[in-house]
């Protein structure tokens, strides 16, 4: 699975989406996030999974607020 983006400003193509600013869970695989590029600082959205590596702690997240996501289904 690919977590990097592309700057539409300077085109660096190595932006990972885990060095998120912000990020929206839209549902249990996929998020919006909002990223600055660490080459020319712009500011990006992207829209994508959600990498195994973030998964967890988004499961965690949302139980911890209530949100509803994984609540009721534990951590798979």
């Amino acid at each position: 699975m690919r977590s990097t983006v592309k700057c539409p400003r300077c085109g660096a193509d190595d932006i990972d989406v885990r060095t998120f600013d912000s990020m929206m869970v839209l549902r249990a695989d996929m998020a919006l996030y909002a990223l600055t590029c660490p080459h020319c600082a712009a500011k990006l959205s992207s829209l994508g999974a959600i990498p195994p590596s973030l998964r967890e702690e988004v499961v965690f997240a949302a139980i911890e607020l209530g949100a509803g996501m994984g609540a009721h289904e534990g951590t798979s």
